[in-house]
């Protein structure tokens, strides 16, 4: 009997000193597949309920390397065990996308109120800060509370026209801070202060029973307010798109809710670009501790952009000179993040501002004219052209029908109307460019598939005659970009550099003094009978300059190809005899070469612009002429001459019909043709010049090759492993190195480690942080990776175009070496 009584005794105790914590309260997290729903505590350990949600069939993974941490004191207490899921192996997820498991760490002392739940280095979307445990019960709820939030309008429930939030507000598409807060009788009085002018405001806030809010201030009569966001049903009537291009300042700014600094970023970033030239112009948007963030940066038109953070897209639509401002949900964009979706809805972002509704419109739009990826890629190795046609026709029809309906309701807006059919013409010439795209790359992948041995002929790009192609608007969408990539590089423009026009392409050539064919021959070497009436013809022409199809000189290659490379040892040998001999051809005048290269891009455009003619039924639609202008800084590098560059470009632009083109072909030639020669440049003062110069300054007095890379990028890889012999040669070179930088978020941290280990290991190789990576970004201009800068011995940034591919005949000019990085040590 005592032994019974001193059990339940014994178990009481246990009881009485375990704690319970139901959905234990938060400040921040960095994701949402971890929700922690109940804290259990003893004195033997710390439970961890934990209710996770995925996506269906996808894995998720413990190492066990999660702790938690005590706020107050700092101390981790490690974890012990886990009930309900394998520790180190992928469990995948249930047809439900839910799983409930519990953890169990080391237990917290009696004293603990708040901890944090860290995840392991790879675990970046497990963390949770603050999270507390002591009861919430009887705790005075502050007057804020009854107000946060974002209020809409109630007679346009679609128009946000507050934000009430912890440290700030938005109101008149501007950002205050709360200075303070007080309860005056029914009512709720904010003072804040605006962030640009310091002007100071007031507003008075009367909850209502059935929750909305009458919100007066001291510049605006007393409304009522919602926080329910409708739909977008009324938009203000305009006239379209009257100056469509228009240069000029642009403000983007908002909140983000539910941000920390212990999230792991601290800047945004903004993908922009100019079109009409391929420059890049990343811009950086920096978030304060507050969680509001503001940027500004200059564009040429409207323009539907993202905003990114942390790997999130968030789309908006903003005009020269308009300032936008948003409201970001952190928790839905985790939510997003869980589902693996980008089509995933965003309820909660709200949109203030003249562009505000577009955003709305355009964004919603989107979502329901989506396009998934794997009907494209089923489709690229199922279907032939034609029957890809038959496919797409229902799917443009609800596309098309879809559209129909969204423009009845927003009559009144010409932009809105336009805006949205282009969008959808637009997605369906996107579709049918990449789907021949890449059937040549699956074609050579699988030989077998007879489906990707048929081509496709004239009747495939029918699509054509639809699009826009001269509708300056356009340019407006996100993905113009891309069209106009495809567009400019689909098929049948690429045939123009067929045989038919090489034949008419001719060229001076001077033949050397010996041929290689007799050098080949007098070594022994068997010529069969058409080489060696080649080699004779060679040995009449030698010395002389003649004018020289480039077919021919095709046809020349190939009778000799196949001969050149079993003899390549003999080949380098010629190459050394002539250089000792100081055998070289009489070069053209730059002047000829010059006016060479553009008769043969002139006879290349004049057959494009035939096939254009054919598929479109005009010569020189609009977004033609951008491609023209976008290829114009890859032809004028092959240009020297500065008068005959002046004479091209000006030809190019009497076909330019719009003024603004013209304008920016004539930024194109200043950018090739500089008033000033320098070779080099000095980085501007400023934070991301500083990020800069801390990198190199470990590398003082030397040229340095900087390659901007990911691990997730192919290209980059290729580069990387291209040089490796290279990177050989010139290890320890006096007067050269090697940099790679790369960032956190672009390269994860396992991956990185890995390749750096198998691939850059004893390289000057740099991981840098996800904001120090945007700001790179923003300072070198670039968007897409690889990209690569070349550093002068001063620290000034050299101009020339460098890339993997280039760069070892560029040293090897430069410093004029063949020596081992062991000879150059000894001279050393």
């Amino acid at each position: 009997m005592r032994t019974t009584l001193l059990c339940i005794l014994l178990m009481l105790t246990g009881m009485l000193s375990a704690q319970t914590i139901d959905n234990p309260p938060f400040k921040a997290r960095s994701g949402s597949i971890i929700n922690i729903t109940r804290i259990e505590r003893t004195p033997e350990s710390t439970r961890i309920y934990v209710h996770a949600i995925f996506r269906p069939h996808w894995w998720i993974s413990l190492d066990g390397e999660d702790y938690l941490v005590d706020v107050a004191t700092g101390k981790k207490y490690m974890f012990k065990s886990a009930e309900g899921i394998e520790i180190k192996k992928e469990v995948y997820m249930p047809d439900s996308g839910e799983k409930d498991f519990v953890l169990i760490f080391e237990p917290l002392p009696k004293e603990t109120e708040t901890i944090h739940f860290m995840g392991s280095e790879e675990s970046t979307e497990w963390n949770t800060y603050d999270i507390s445990l002591t009861p919430q019960k009887g705790k005075k709820i502050p007057p804020l509370a009854a107000i946060k939030g974002n209020w809409f309008k109630t007679d346009n429930p679609g128009r946000w026209e507050y934000g009430i939030y912890d440290s700030i507000t938005i109101m008149n598409n501007r950002i205050y801070t709360n200075e303070s807060i007080r309860k005056k009788g029914k009512r709720i009085e904010i003072t804040v202060k605006d962030k640009q002018n310091g002007d100071i405001s007031t507003l008075l806030i009367t909850p209502q029973k059935n929750g909305n809010c009458a919100i007066k201030t001291d510049r605006a009569d007393e409304l009522l307010y919602t926080r329910q966001k409708g739909d977008i049903s009324i938009l203000e009537p305009d006239n379209g798109f009257q100056q469509f291009f228009q240069k000029d300042t642009t403000y983007l700014q908002g909140y983000i809710d539910g941000y920390d600094p212990r999230l792991g970023f601290d800047t945004g970033l903004i993908y922009l670009s100019n079109e009409i030239t391929r420059k890049d112009y990343p811009t950086v948007l920096q978030i304060a501790k507050d969680g509001s963030f503001t940027c500004k940066f200059v564009i040429n038109h409207p323009l539907e952009q993202s905003l990114t953070l942390n790997n999130n897209w968030i789309p908006f639509y903003i005009e020269p000179g308009q300032t936008l401002t948003m409201y970001i949900d952190w928790e839905e964009l985790m939510a997003r993040s869980r589902a693996r979706d980008y089509n995933f809805p965003m309820n909660n972002t709200a949109y203030m501002g003249p562009s505000a509704p577009l955003s709305y419109i355009l964004s919603d739009f989107s979502k329901l004219i989506a396009y998934g990826y794997g009907d494209l890629s089923k489709s690229q190795k199922t279907l032939t052209p034609n029957q890809y046609k038959e496919h797409m026709k229902p799917i443009i029809a609800q596309w098309q029908h879809v559209a129909d309906s969204v423009c009845q309701i927003y009559q009144p807006s010409p932009k809105a109307i336009c805006l949205i059919k282009n969008k959808v013409k637009l997605q369906t010439g996107n579709a049918f460019l990449d789907f021949e795209m890449s059937r040549d790359y699956y074609a050579q992948q699988d030989t077998a598939n007879q489906v990707l041995k048929i081509k496709a002929d004239d009747s495939f790009y029918d699509f054509l005659k639809e699009m826009p192609l001269d509708d300056k608007t356009v340019l407006a969408d996100e993905r113009a970009d891309i069209f106009i990539n495809r567009f400019e590089y689909m098929t049948p423009l690429r045939k123009a550099y067929s045989d038919e026009v090489d034949n008419l392409v001719d060229i001076s050539f001077t033949y050397p003094q010996k041929p290689l064919l007799s050098f080949l021959k007098e070594k022994g070497v068997k010529l069969n009978a058409e080489q060696e009436e080649l080699r004779q013809k060679h040995e009449k022409l030698a010395g002389q300059k003649v004018r020289i199809t480039l077919a021919e000189l095709q046809e020349e290659d190939m009778k000799t190809n196949n001969l050149f490379k079993q003899e390549e040892k003999l080949v380098k040998e010629y190459i050394d005899y002539t250089k000792k001999q100081k055998i070289s051809q009489e070069e053209e005048s730059q002047q000829a070469s010059d006016r060479a290269s553009i008769a043969m891009e002139q006879k290349y455009g004049e057959k494009k612009d035939t096939i254009i003619a054919r598929l479109w039924g005009d010569t020189n639609p609009l977004l033609w002429q951008i491609a023209k202008v976008r290829n114009l800084t890859f032809n004028l590098q092959n240009i020297k001459t500065k008068t005959i560059a002046r004479e091209y470009v000006d030809n190019l632009k009497q076909n330019l019909t719009d003024a603004f083109l013209v304008a920016e072909a004539e930024q194109v030639f200043e950018n090739a043709y500089p008033s000033e020669e320098a070779s080099s440049y000095q980085l501007p003062e400023g934070k991301a010049t500083d990020i800069f110069r801390n990198i190199i300054k470990n590398h003082p007095g030397k040229v340095l090759f900087v390659d901007f890379w990911a691990t997730t990028c192919g290209p980059c890889r290729g580069g990387i492993e291209a040089t490796a012999d290279l990177r050989k040669k010139y290890k320890n070179h006096p007067e050269f190195q090697f940099i790679y930088i790369t960032g956190e978020r672009e390269s994860p941290a396992g991956a990185y480690k890995q390749y750096v280990e198998k691939n850059l290991k004893g390289e000057a190789s740099y991981y840098v942080t996800g904001t120090e990576y945007n700001y790179l970004r923003q300072l070198f201009h670039f968007n897409g990776i690889p990209h690569y800068e070349l550093v002068e011995k001063d620290g000034s940034i050299s101009k020339e175009n460098l890339g993997s591919h280039t760069i070892g005949q560029y040293l090897k000019k430069r410093f004029d070496t063949s020596e081992s990085s062991e000879q150059q040590q000894d001279v050393k």
